[in-house]
């Protein structure tokens, strides 16, 4: 600070910028410290923060494998109860150093019944962090699910007419998409030969399994074709999308294969046949062990030895109890994997008094609940009987009939319903059969399914 020689200075205001600089400084000091310990503050919250959401996911990685172990457990002891899980899973746990990566973290599950509920507690820790979680599980049977591998499979022979369609999807992906509907097999399993016959444009989005004969007559089918018998393709034959397998002889009178040949017996080609082979276009196009009679010129390159040569295409699996492939509770190989025979003998309980089903066929619409069969105009009235009766290890209501037929009339299926047919099941004219969301309906017959109409 600078002064002139004439400028006089106060007594009182010697030092007085000292002054004011150190209080300046303590303002700043008290401040700077001020933040500090709010900066350190946010620090721990945000540390406390982190291990309770560490703590959280730990628990939450608890209940998922607990879940898992559960699962486990019933897929190998699936008549399991809620005290059986308790007992022989027991409380789960698991630290850093075992199966968990992050420093600090640890869970325990602990398991326990009520009543028909699993509970699942589980508490999650990291470091001083802890979070803890409870899940209530019920276990119930499942549902659902097929043993069929196929669509249809028959025992003795399949034969489809009119412009019956065969196709499946799944349901667990939504509402049905024709699209996606490329999974309806056929097979059949009789070791002495089964055929498939198909006739009036009956289309199978699927493959064709036979330990017969196979003729496609007019019908399109995407999918495979594998025969122990002979495979015909008639003139006027729709394409087949996938390949060709015969142990017999093959005719194709037209059309277009989208896949390849195989036969061990002779083949023959008329005009207007063609094989594109664009799934494995690296494989030969056809491979025949017999004669070859190609018509068409443009087929004449496979009448050479490249092509004549047999494929020893494999036989169709067959329902031969004495075959080194035979399973009993195989679908493949056992038409009656099911014991279908044994679940009618307990619903078939003698009774020779149980009534015919035949609707009007005047275009009347009936209602099926799981205990009664009614016309919609006179629901006080159930046209059949019903009983209690176990089917496949469950007593539920199973409604009885002689024979059951529908003709130009609608058939709405609510709840689950378990229907015995002790007779024919058939649908004639325009009928239709309409399952509601949320509901299912089982068949059990004991004679004949005719289809007939669309």
């Amino acid at each position: 600070m600078f002064f002139s020689k004439n400028t006089k200075m106060h007594e009182s205001q010697r030092g007085f910028t000292l002054v004011v600089v150190l209080i300046l400084s303590g303002l700043a000091s008290i401040l700077v410290l001020s933040s500090m310990k709010d900066n350190v503050n946010q620090e721990r919250l945000s540390g406390n923060f982190q291990k309770k959401l560490n703590a959280r996911l730990t628990s939450e990685q608890g209940i998922f494998d607990a879940i898992a172990e559960t699962k486990d457990y019933l897929a190998n002891n699936p008549a399991a109860s809620v005290n059986d899980l308790v007992t022989n899973i027991g409380d789960l746990s698991k630290s850093e150093g075992t199966d968990l990566t992050l420093k600090g973290v640890k869970y325990k599950v602990q398991l326990s019944a009520d009543n028909d509920e699993l509970v699942l507690s589980s508490t999650g820790n990291r470091f001083e962090g802890e979070s803890s979680l409870k899940v209530r599980l019920k276990i119930v049977p499942g549902g659902g699910s097929s043993g069929f591998t196929d669509a249809i499979v028959g025992c003795d022979k399949v034969t489809l007419g009119g412009s019956g369609k065969i196709d499946s999807f799944n349901s667990s992906e939504g509402p049905y998409n024709k699209s996606k509907g490329e999974a309806g097999n056929v097979s059949t399993i009789n070791k002495n030969g089964a055929d498939v016959i198909l006739g009036g444009g009956s289309p199978i989005y699927g493959d064709i399994n036979s330990t017969g004969k196979i003729n496609t007559g007019t019908s399109k089918v995407v999918g495979n074709l594998h025969a122990n018998g002979d495979i015909t393709l008639r003139y006027n034959v729709q394409p087949v999308s996938g390949n060709i397998l015969t142990r017999g002889k093959y005719t194709q009178a037209g059309g277009k294969i989208g896949g390849y040949v195989r036969a061990n017996g002779d083949v023959k080609m008329g005009e207007g046949s063609s094989i594109s082979n664009n799934k494995e276009p690296n494989l030969p196009d056809i491979l025949y062990g017999g004669k070859g009679n190609f018509i068409p010129a443009n087929l004449k390159k496979y009448d050479t030895e490249y092509f004549n040569r047999n494929p020893n295409v494999p036989e169709v699996k067959s329902s031969d109890e004495t075959a080194p492939n035979y399973d009993p509770t195989d679908p493949t190989t056992n038409c009656d994997f099911l014991n279908i025979t044994s679940e009618i003998n307990k619903i078939d309980d003698g009774n020779n008094n149980l009534k015919a089903f035949k609707t009007l066929g005047w275009t009347t619409s009936y209602t099926m609940l799981p205990n009664k069969l009614y016309k919609n105009s006179n629901p006080g009235t159930s046209l059949i009987s019903s009983v209690n009766a176990n089917v496949f290890g469950m007593t539920t209501e199973v409604l009885k009939v002689r024979g059951f037929k529908v003709t130009n009339d609608t058939v709405v299926v609510k709840g689950d319903v378990t229907l015995f047919v002790d007779g024919n099941f058939e649908m004639t004219g325009n009928p239709k059969i309409s399952i509601q969301a949320g509901s299912s309906l089982t068949l059990i017959i004991t004679g004949k399914v005719n289809i007939p109409s669309s």
